[in-house]
């Protein structure tokens, strides 16, 4: 018998490892045919960066880096230990990817359960394979760019490779958003920060929402798992019942790949310091050409 498809099988078909110079620096998400994002400090706030997407069954896209907010030459010289909002890379596609993520249109509850989704070095501090993380939304941080609010999540902890990487409703099946960084300095359960997806769609209308609801309109597989989860989420499940989409399979189903990295992760996601080229700094002037 052929198990159902489900949410995190999706989700995982359009989460990649992203490399950079043949470096693995974190997470990447493909969220329209012709584009994926990630943060802005993965690829140090540089445009025209070349890049490469890789799947946990060893398939590879290739692209570049089309926008960065902010770009590198625009971040202060003096300035906080975070890559200023909104922290976002758009990356272009050479060639049309088969699925993208279905993107929420509204943001979860207080308390809702979401589980995150990436690419670290936890299994051997070199293999960069894919890693899931549970967590629970529970409030909103509001940053320096008016308007672009932050979603706070806690009892779970983001691990170093996790930045750009998807997090998923639980009980919707979508993704809520990117995983931006870790809220913890250090090594305990403090939960992360999260990119809001409505606020992804804002950025690129035209990359970005457009080409997502073109490919969904066209293609319901998503949207179908995420209406049979929603139902299922009802009100009636008891409490402590365990959710519909269970978060446990979520690394599961497709043999995985690993790849053996010489450097260390270039992402903030656990120190919450900015990510910095060779020579310590972020290049301020012409950094993304």
């Amino acid at each position: 018998m052929i198990s159902p498809v489900t949410a995190q099988d999706l989700l995982a078909l359009c989460t990649m490892r992203l490399d950079v110079n043949g470096t693995a620096t974190g997470t990447a998400l493909v969220v329209a045919p012709r584009y994926a994002v990630a943060t802005a400090h993965q690829v140090n706030g540089r445009r025209r960066t070349e890049v490469a997407l890789c799947s946990r069954t060893g398939d590879t896209m290739l692209g570049h880096i089309e926008d960065v907010r902010p770009p590198a030459r625009s971040v202060p010289a003096v300035r906080s230990s975070t890559y200023p909002p909104p922290d976002l890379a758009l990356i272009r596609l050479q060639a049309e990817a088969p699925i993208c993520a279905l993107l929420a249109g509204q943001r979860p509850a207080l308390n809702s359960e979401v589980v995150a989704y990436g690419y670290t070095c936890t299994f051997d501090a070199c293999s960069v394979t894919a890693e899931s993380e549970a967590f629970v939304l529970s409030g909103e941080l509001e940053t320096t760019l008016p308007g672009f609010t932050l979603i706070k999540l806690g009892h779970g902890q983001a691990i170093q490779g996790m930045s750009g990487a998807p997090v998923l409703g639980v009980s919707s099946g979508k993704v809520i958003g990117l995983l931006r960084t870790s809220r913890d300095g250090g090594s305990g359960n403090l939960g992360a920060w999260v990119i809001p997806a409505d606020l992804i769609r804002q950025q690129w209308p035209e990359q970005v929402a457009a080409g997502h609801d073109s490919f969904h309109s066209r293609d319901d597989r998503w949207r179908r798992v995420s209406s049979d989860i929603t139902a299922a989420e009802g009100p009636s499940r008891p409490a402590g019942a365990p959710p519909a989409s269970q978060i446990g399979s979520i690394v599961g189903g497709a043999a995985p790949t690993s790849v053996i990295i010489q450097s260390s992760f270039r992402d903030i996601t656990v120190s919450g310091s900015p990510v910095l080229p060779p020579g310590g700094s972020l290049p301020v002037d012409g950094a993304d050409g």
